[in-house]
This record gives C-alpha cells, sequence and structure tokens, in this order.
C-alpha cells in the first residue's frame, strides 16, 4: 500500500491494493444483486427477515466487534487507559437506548443520519485520494434513499414499526421525502461528475450507479444487508487489516479478524437474542416479527453512536502515531 498526501490510517485507504480488489468484487456483486432483483418474486418482510438474520448478525455485527482493537490503538495501548474508553463506549450506547425509549422518531432521524455519514466517510476513504463531503453523501446516503424509492411501502411499514407510528403516516412522509431527496441525491452526483471527476476514477461512478441501481431495485431489507456485510463490513475489515497485518495472507486476515471481533459479536448477539425474547414475553399481543426488527435495527443504532466515532478518529490519526 503506497501512502499519499494524507498520511492518516484513513487517508492511506485509497491506495490499498485489498480496497482495489475488494471494490472488483463489489461491481461484480452490484451487478449480480441488479439482475437478481428483476427475477426475485414478490418477498414479504416476514420472508426478507428471516433471510437476512444470520448474516446481519454474524457477518455485519462483527465488523464493531473489532472495536475494542481500536479502542486500544487509540489509548496507545495503555491498559489503564481500556476501562475508561469501555465506560464511555458503554455510556454512548446507553445514552442512545434512552433516547429511543422516550423519543424514537428523534432516535430513527439522528440514527439514519449518523449513518449515511459513518457509511459515506468509510467508501469515501476508499473511493477519494483527499476529503470529499459531496461523495460522502452521495455514498452515505444510497442505503436510506434506495428503499425509500423502489419500496416506499415496505421501507414505511419498517419505519413505522420503529417509531410505532401507523404506517399510514410514515407512508405520507417517505412519499413526499423520497422524491425530494433523490433529487437532491441527482443534483450532488451530477456536480460530482462534472467537477471531480478529475480525481475520481470512472470505477467510483460505476461503483455508486450500480450500488444505487441495487438499493432501489432490492427489497429493502435485502439491499440493506448486502450494502451492509459486502460493502461497509467488509471494507472496515480491510481497514483493520491494512494496519494490523502488512501484507499478509489472506488466511492470516481471515483468523486475525475472527479472533479479535469474536467475543464481542458472541456478547452482542446474545443481548439481543435475551432483548428479543423479554420483548415477545413481556408484550405477548407484540409479533415475533415486529420485536425482531426493532431490537435488530434499534441494538444497531445504538451501537453506531460510538463506533462511527471511534472509528472516525482513529481513522484520522497519523499512521506513525502511538499505538498505531
Amino acid at each position: 500500500m503506497t501512502a499519499n498526501a494524507r498520511q492518516t490510517v484513513g487517508g492511506n485507504l485509497h491506495r490499498s491494493s485489498r480496497g482495489r480488489w475488494h471494490q472488483g468484487c463489489v461491481l461484480v456483486a452490484a451487478a449480480v444483486a441488479v439482475l437478481a432483483a428483476l427475477v426475485l418474486p414478490p418477498l414479504s418482510l416476514e420472508q426478507q427477515f428471516w433471510i437476512i438474520l444470520v448474516p446481519v448478525a454474524v457477518f455485519g455485527l462483527s465488523h464493531g466487534g473489532a472495536d475494542p482493537l481500536i479502542l486500544k490503538r487509540l489509548t496507545g495501548n495503555r491498559p489503564g487507559a481500556m476501562p475508561y474508553a469501555l465506560t464511555a463506549y458503554s455510556a454512548a450506547v446507553l445514552g442512545f437506548v434512552g433516547l429511543i425509549w422516550f423519543f424514537p422518531v428523534l432516535a430513527l432521524f439522528v440514527f439514519l443520519m449518523l449513518s449515511i455519514w459513518h457509511f459515506g466517510f468509510t467508501d469515501t476513504a476508499y473511493l477519494s485520494s483527499c476529503r470529499n463531503s459531496l461523495l460522502i453523501w452521495v455514498s452515505g446516503s444510497l442505503t436510506v434513499l434506495g428503499p425509500m424509492i423502489g419500496h416506499p411501502e415496505q421501507t414505511s411499514e419498517l419505519f413505522a414499526w420503529l417509531v410505532n407510528r401507523e404506517t399510514e403516516t410514515v407512508l405520507a412522509v417517505v412519499t413526499i421525502a423520497g422524491p425530494v431527496l433523490a433529487s437532491l441525491w441527482l443534483v450532488a452526483f451530477g456536480t460530482l461528475v462534472w467537477r471531480h471527476n478529475d480525481h475520481l476514477a470512472a470505477r467510483v461512478f460505476t461503483e455508486l450507479v450500480l450500488v444505487a441501481a441495487a438499493m432501489i431495485l432490492l427489497p429493502p431489507l435485502l439491499a440493506f444487508t448486502f450494502y451492509f456485510c459486502i460493502v461497509h463490513s467488509i471494507r472496515h475489515f480491510l481497514s483493520i487489516a491494512e494496519y494490523r497485518l502488512g501484507e499478509a495472507e489472506f488466511r492470516q486476515v481471515v483468523r486475525f479478524l475472527l479472533r479479535k471481533s469474536a467475543p464481542a459479536t458472541l456478547g452482542a448477539i446474545a443481548i439481543a437474542l435475551v432483548a428479543w425474547g423479554a420483548l415477545v414475553v413481556w408484550s405477548p399481543a407484540s409479533s415475533l416479527l415486529v420485536e425482531g426488527v426493532r431490537v435488530m435495527f434499534w441494538g444497531l443504532a445504538a451501537l453506531t453512536v460510538p463506533h462511527g466515532f471511534v472509528v472516525k478518529m482513529w481513522w484520522d490519526r497519523p499512521v506513525n502515531a502511538p499505538g498505531g
């Protein structure tokens, strides 16, 4: 991997050989996803949920399971600092759980905005050699805008479950906000092509178009899982591998990631299962599906708050900073 001008952990990822290899895989996978979406029969939200449950829980969630390793880097590998870092991390999670409990609509808005930001800066680190706020928005917003445009009814139903509102009320908002935001996305994409094509390769625009098509055409839960597992999580894992294993072989990378992320991932899965069961028992009239969706996405939301900032702080560190 050749360092670029920014000399930060995230700034060097643009020239990562593993990142370029992965982008080729993303282009192929997105093209296949688009073709598959065209022939898929209609799928209910329940069918989609059971399809994505294991991939999201095991593979998608595990990329955040490596956060303790990143915290060690941020604390300079000082054992005495880790309890404070973990306490702050846990406090952020619990604070957002409180926001979900008392203000679910606000919590959903914050979650969507944080997701766009987090997904966007993760993608941009691999797609561009310089910071580009417009690219962050264009790339990061695809997982939100795509389902709103392609499947507004099912997307509205998912949002309604999360905030405990009537689906018709949410749909009225989505049918207005979706086209408006999509129009802004097209303007932003056109601006990128016009003003920034000198430092953005054709493969970047190809990825944006193919992933956008997949997000629109795939059913909403499948679209989210495609991006979360195949695009986002792998890019996150690769960033860790770059600064831990250098040019190690693929098997070493996989073994390392499994070893480091497994404890936190298994703990999170166990907590989610207990919460899911407790919610169903607490309210017998509730649906197993609805409570499962709430646990999955609110759990991811609560973890996204500290996870996004931890990754951003690490990626903004100089490459040769203490602790790596």
